[in-house]
């Protein structure tokens, strides 16, 4: 009797998270494209930057994203199959962030492809504008809790970032990096 009432618990927990996933889906339907059958946790918050909505976000079959998450600004964000953003990530997209295949973003990352400049002495930080360049995170990649991933960046498939590190150069193929900012500790298989 226990055991038929977990599977009915078990079976309402799917619906749920079913009917949440339909919610965001429509809710954000202007800047999300959708090409499978994914999962969405509650608190999914996108807010896109300026007057017009141009942030497209695009969520390739098997995409799970958790609780708590916010995608932000005016750029192309796409989730390749089966990779996660696990809860409180953020990530900041004002020109292109690429998430291959199995990739696994712990929770409270931060993946920005944007930065302030700050050059002028004269002019306030906050009136100088911004610059971005792609990130480009390649398939079967493990960030982190945590972790910081800046403009520019590429990772290559295989790698590990450790817990809270900040990446702020590009990462090679099966490479564990760690640090701030994050630098290599040794390769995967060695």
């Amino acid at each position: 009797m226990k055991h038929y009432y977990l599977k009915i618990l078990f079976f309402k927990k799917k619906v749920i998270l079913k009917l949440i996933t339909y919610y965001y889906l429509a809710k954000y339907s202007r800047f999300i494209i959708n090409e499978g059958v994914n999962t969405i946790h509650r608190g999914l918050n996108i807010r896109s930057i300026g007057a017009v909505a141009t942030l497209r976000i695009n969520l390739k079959k098997g995409c799970s994203i958790k609780y708590n998450v916010i995608i932000q600004g005016t750029g192309k964000l796409i989730l390749g199959q089966r990779s996660y953003l696990s809860h409180g990530t953020i990530i900041g997209v004002n020109d292109k962030i690429i998430i291959g295949k199995n990739v696994m973003i712990a929770a409270y990352v931060s993946i920005r492809d944007t930065d302030h400049n700050f050059q002028d002495l004269e002019i306030p930080m906050i009136r100088q504008g911004i610059n971005s360049a792609p990130i480009v995170i390649e398939d079967n990649v493990w960030i982190g809790h945590g972790a910081v991933i800046t403009k520019g960046v590429i990772i290559k498939k295989g790698a590990i970032i450790g817990a809270n590190a900040v990446v702020t150069k590009d990462v090679p193929e099966n490479a564990i990096v760690g640090g701030v900012p994050a630098k290599i500790i040794k390769y995967r298989g060695q």
